[in-house]
């Protein structure tokens, strides 16, 4: 478990960066004074989070409720990806320049042996909200209206697929 925690504390500094910070209470923020390097650190942690996805996915029954879920959520992540990696191509930032892509991350096993579908749950819906809260920091500090829109967009998408995964 220390392991775990020790990876997703990187893998949150890698999103923050330098000009970001977590506070020893939990908050953290997302420098938004350049358009491009906020739209391309949301693209990092998207990234990250249909990694995760992906991973529940497989741990979760096709069966069960949750599974249906995850398949919405994992397709929007992608579109979402999509839009940000556009967003910041019209931005002039090439959007994988300093980001690895999913060939080129490596994400440890989240949940080894057999977890329960509300662990799957509740870790998904954490990343989905700290998703949800950089979003959200990204669009009170951002100035320009086209990457405000594809935000907004994508904050609502994101709003609506956290709720459905509160609901199982």
């Amino acid at each position: 478990m220390r392991r775990l925690v020790f990876t997703i504390s990187g893998l949150l500094q890698g999103v923050l960066g330098d000009s970001g910070s977590t506070t020893s209470a939990g908050s953290d923020r997302v420098n938004t004074e350049d358009p491009g390097v906020t739209l391309t650190r949301l693209l990092s942690e998207v990234i990250d989070v249909v990694q995760e996805v992906k991973q529940a996915h497989r741990k979760v029954r096709e069966t069960h409720a949750l599974h249906a879920v995850l398949d919405k959520l994992f397709d929007n992540l992608r579109s979402w990806a999509q839009l940000l990696m556009e967003e910041d191509r019209e931005l002039g930032v090439s959007p994988l320049g300093s980001t690895p892509s999913v060939a080129g991350r490596k994400l440890p096993n989240l949940w080894p042996g057999e977890p329960s579908d509300e662990d799957v749950r509740l870790l998904v819906q954490e990343h989905l909200d700290r998703l949800e809260r950089h979003i959200a920091q990204a669009l009170a500090g951002l100035k320009d209206d086209q990457p405000r829109e594809v935000l907004a967009k994508v904050e609502q998408e994101l709003l609506v697929d956290a709720q459905a995964l509160r609901e199982l």
